[in-house]
Order: structure tokens, then sequence, then C-alpha cells
């Protein structure tokens, strides 16, 4: 079963965006692209403008492999896809995946979706909007290198949206990078507290740096990254 083009590139970004915040486990299915990091901090959900697969749903483990597998490949003359598929309890799946050129074959081996965990559903209200810029980022990058910080505390109010750090000892640091938030919903408040991984959170905006990103009821950060949306679970 061969690949159009569109679909081609589309896992590819799937794949690329995953790997940006080191997921390596991936379902795409009918309507719904899912993962979630090792550690459970990092989530890709994405369950609209999912184009449909010719086979249904897809696992992909290992998603190293398929990337640097496939740039072997793909840029050589008269590059396919092929994709063999088997049926499952929730119906076809894919089960290899042969990229092909007319002096290059290369195979491999998808997981059964069954197989790998992702959630479902994002269980959260996106309530809060707050705009990027690049300024902010680079503060963001040079304020967790000086405070030799694991977390950030991102922090927003009537004064605008901060980002907060502290080190061991309890010395602290506050950059206020925007004066506004954007309510999404009317019946809200604009103070919100939460702490996230700043890895994964530096991460995710340097590559959106003059994006927006936006926070959920329960604290969840979702960014828009390569058009699928990334969610930062928050930590106690």
């Amino acid at each position: 079963m061969k690949l159009t083009d569109e679909l081609i590139e589309y896992v590819e970004n799937v794949v690329k965006t995953g790997l940006s915040i080191n997921i390596e486990n991936i379902i795409i299915e009918p309507g719904a692209v899912r993962a979630i990091d090792e550690d459970r901090t990092v989530v890709l959900y994405q369950n609209t403008d999912v184009p449909d697969m010719p086979f249904g749903s897809i696992g992909l483990s290992r998603t190293g492999s398929f990337s640097s597998r496939i740039d072997l490949v793909k840029n050589r003359e008269n590059f396919i896809v092929d994709v063999e598929t088997d049926d499952g309890n929730d119906g076809e799946f894919a089960i290899d995946v042969k990229m092909k050129s007319s002096d290059t074959k290369i195979s491999y081996r998808c997981t059964d979706p069954d197989v790998i965990q992702a959630p479902k559903k994002i269980n959260d209200t996106i309530i809060f909007q707050v705009q990027l810029n690049a300024e902010a980022v680079s503060m963001l990058q040079r304020g967790a290198a000086a405070m030799e910080a694991n977390t950030v505390t991102i922090t927003g109010g009537d004064d605008g949206v901060s980002f907060e750090f502290s080190d061991v000892t309890n010395d602290t640091f506050s950059h206020t990078f925007t004066s506004e938030v954007t309510r999404l919903e009317n019946d809200t408040n604009t103070d919100f507290t939460h702490n996230y991984p700043v890895k994964t959170v530096l991460a995710l905006f340097k590559q959106n740096p003059d994006g927006v990103f936006e926070i959920g009821i329960k604290g969840i950060l979702c960014i828009a990254v390569n058009g699928l949306n990334v969610y930062v679970l928050p930590q106690v």
C-alpha cells in the first residue's frame, strides 16, 4: 500500500515533533495523533486536521530509527513508501514500512498501536492564552542556566506573566515578559501559578518563539509545534 507524498510528509512531521521532546512511541489513528514521553511529563495530542491513512492506524516506536532511515532514502531517485498491514482488534493497522528508491531499500517494523500507551483525551480545559516573544525565550534559557534550575514556575496575574526560578539555596530569579493575559473564559480571573520541567518548556518555546501558549484550569500548558498540539503536564 503506497503512501502519498502528503502522508509521508505528515508522518515525518509527527515523528520530528515527537523526537524534539523525547517521545519515542506514537500512535497515528483515524482522527487523532497520541503520544506521551517515558517520564509522563509531556503529551503529543492532535484531534483536528489529522489526515486519513489508507491502512487505519500505525504505531511508531523507535522513532529515532524511523527518522534516520527515511532521511537516508527520501531524497534519492524514485523514492516511495509502501506499508504492509494486518488486522487487529480495532481494525487494520500498519505492521511494516518499506522505504524504497531506485537503488536503496530500507524496512522499518511498526508496533501494534494497542501496545503503545498514550492518553485518549486531554483532561483539562484551556482558559488562558499568553503571547511569547524571542526575547522571553532567550531569558528563559539564560535564567535557567544562571540558576541551574530544572523547574520553571510560570506565574500570571494583573501585573503580567513571569518566568521564575529558585536554586538550592533559595536564591530567586523572576522575569516578567508580557503585561497581558488573554482569558478564554469570561468567568475566570487572571491568576495562575504552575511549575513545569524547564528543559521541556524551553525545547517547545524555541520551536515557536513568536507563537502563543495556553494554560488550562488544572495547569496543563499547551503550545502548537509544527502544526501539532503539545501539552506539558504541571509538576507538583
